[in-house]
């Protein structure tokens, strides 16, 4: 019927579409144009058809010929009417859009390219061979060095192949920009100029950026310190710790509590340092007129009655000394 005779029309114009679109060389170009039109009659909404013409364009336009491109005919016709270094870089900079603001890799470049047209020069070529020729050198740079960095053996590919495009008068495939003595004298000045330093171009732009990071820790709580082992080392007297000195009896204050405990009478109001007990007790254990006491010949206590007075004065005496430390100590929340 006429629905299956359309779907095998449609079939056989996609397939010739698709074989078609390996096109690679300048020949290719007609056959993958004339089956993109085929395909375009048939059914213009076939998946194949959009990359077909993305295809087309592009190898249209690396096949497009290369004359008056970059480096127009009048401009052409001023570079071979300029007398100074000057006049030529500065029009060669502005036909390929080059600045000294760009770096070292511009100044290369307009280097390149003016040493590129004082070789036409010096050959006499015609405006046409010379325009060609400063932009068959500037594709092959921008292809083989910038872009695509190429290997030197590929990159004399593709200038044989920019070259031969543009030896022979024929359209659409090849365009007669250089004869063959012309095209002869280009290939020894590329072999002899930009091959030779080949290398050197490549390196030009062979960039390395190094990218230094940091980290920086933002916190929304304060970080938990690091657990410090305890050492013997560490360790203090606390005798010598001045918030602990009211804890401990100086020497002194020992020495009287041994003499209470030998049986001397304590004075009255018990062992205080603040109500001068303390005092009194030096006082009491001291020799009057030269005469020693019954604790210094050794005597004991009269009675049990006077010992047990002695140790109450120790205990009142002890009280008052560390009694407003005990009742901190009763309020701590682990005692």
């Amino acid at each position: 019927g006429v629905a299956e005779d359309a779907a095998e029309l449609r079939e056989g114009v996609r397939r010739q579409l698709k074989e078609a679109m390996v096109a690679r060389d300048a020949q290719d170009v007609e056959s993958l144009r004339t089956a993109l039109e085929a395909a375009c009659e048939v059914d213009p909404t076939m998946e194949d058809v959009k990359p077909a013409r993305e295809l087309l364009q592009r190898m249209e336009a690396e096949m497009r010929p290369l004359t008056f491109t970059d480096v127009s005919a009048f401009d052409t016709e001023t570079l071979q009417a300029a007398t100074t270094r000057e006049e030529v870089a500065n029009i060669l900079m502005k036909c390929m859009k080059l600045s000294l603001d760009s770096g070292f890799q511009a100044e290369i470049l307009a280097e390149f390219h003016y040493h590129n047209f004082m070789f036409c020069q010096r050959q006499k070529f015609r405006a046409e061979t010379t325009s060609t020729f400063l932009s068959v050198m500037n594709v092959l740079h921008t292809r083989a060095i910038v872009k695509e960095k190429l290997a030197k053996p590929r990159a004399h590919v593709l200038f044989e192949e920019l070259l031969r495009r543009h030896c022979r008068p024929l359209p659409p495939y090849s365009f007669g920009a250089f004869t063959e003595a012309e095209a002869l004298m280009a290939r020894e000045f590329a072999g002899t100029g930009f091959f030779r330093r080949y290398d050197m171009y490549a390196f030009a732009y062979t960039g390395r950026q190094d990218l230094r990071l940091s980290t920086i820790e933002e916190r929304v709580a304060l970080k938990v310190p690091k657990v410090v082992a305890l050492h013997k080392a560490f360790e203090v007297d606390p005798r010598e710790v001045p918030e602990l000195k009211e804890l401990f009896l100086t020497p002194e204050d020992e020495a009287l509590m041994s003499d209470f405990a030998g049986g001397l009478h304590p004075p009255s109001g018990g062992l205080s340092r603040g109500g001068g007990s303390l005092s009194s007790l030096r006082s009491a254990t001291a020799p009057r007129g030269g005469a020693t006491s019954g604790l210094a010949r050794g005597v004991p206590g009269k009675d049990d009655g006077q010992k047990a007075a002695i140790e109450a004065a120790i205990d009142e005496a002890l009280t008052a000394k560390l009694g407003g430390h005990m009742a901190r100590l009763a309020k701590h929340p682990l005692a």
